[in-house]
C-alpha cells in the first residue's frame, strides 16, 4: 500500500511538473471561483460542473469582467444579445452589460443557454460546444443532418480551437479529480 502511494505520488508530481512546465499548469490549476454557483446550476441543470469549468476557464479564465473584442462579457463570455434572450426566457427583466460582471447573473444565463443548445445538439458535445462558440446556425449547416458533428468538420480554426481546448481542460480536471479522489481514500 504505501509503494502505491510512493508511485502514485512520484507518478503526479511528474506529470504536475511537466504540466505547469507546459505553461497550462497555472491556468488549468488556479483555483477555481465561484464554485458554489458554478456547482448550483451545474445540478439545476444536470451538467457536469467540471465540464462547464472547463468551459469557462477556456472562455474567461474565471475572470468575471472579462470581455471579448466581439463583445462578449462574463465568465461564460456572453453576447449580451444572447444573455438578452436567455434573461427573457427566464423572467429576469432587462440585462446590462454590467450585470453579466456578475457571476451569479453570468452563470445562470449560461447554463440556460448550455442547456438550450443541449435540447438542440442532444449528447454531441462537439456540436454543443462548437454552438456555444460560433452559434447554433453554423453548426446546423455544419452537422448536414448527421446525428454527430466531428471537430474536423468545423471549417472555422477558432472554433476547431475551441472544442479542442474545452475537451483537453475537461480531460485534466477529471484527472485531478481523480487522482484527489484517489489520495482522499489512502488517508
Amino acid at each position: 500500500m504505501i509503494r502505491k502511494l510512493i508511485l502514485l505520488s512520484g507518478v503526479v508530481a511528474l506529470g504536475g511538473c511537466i504540466f505547469v512546465a507546459s505553461g497550462m499548469g497555472w491556468g488549468v490549476l488556479r483555483p477555481v471561483f465561484h464554485k458554489q454557483w458554478i456547482n448550483k446550476y451545474a445540478g439545476e441543470y444536470k451538467f457536469d460542473p467540471l465540464w462547464v469549468m472547463a468551459l469557462i476557464k477556456n472562455e474567461s479564465s474565471f475572470v468575471s469582467r472579462a470581455r471579448s473584442r466581439r463583445g462578449a462579457v462574463g465568465l461564460m463570455q456572453l453576447l449580451p444579445t444572447t444573455a438578452r434572450d436567455m434573461s427573457e426566457d427566464l423572467h429576469l427583466g432587462p440585462v446590462t452589460p454590467e450585470m453579466l460582471q456578475q457571476p451569479q447573473v453570468n452563470l445562470r444565463l449560461g447554463f440556460h443557454y448550455l442547456s438550450k443548445l443541449r435540447q438542440e445538439f442532444d449528447e454531441d458535445q462537439v456540436a454543443l460546444l462548437a454552438a456555444y462558440n460560433a452559434g447554433p446556425g453554423v453548426v446546423r449547416i455544419w452537422r448536414d443532418g448527421r446525428s454527430q458533428l466531428a471537430i474536423e468538420d468545423i471549417p472555422y480554426l477558432e472554433t476547431q480551437q475551441f472544442v479542442r481546448r474545452v475537451q483537453r481542460t475537461n480531460r485534466w480536471l477529471h484527472r485531478l479529480q481523480r487522482v484527489k479522489n484517489a489520495l482522499q481514500r489512502t488517508d
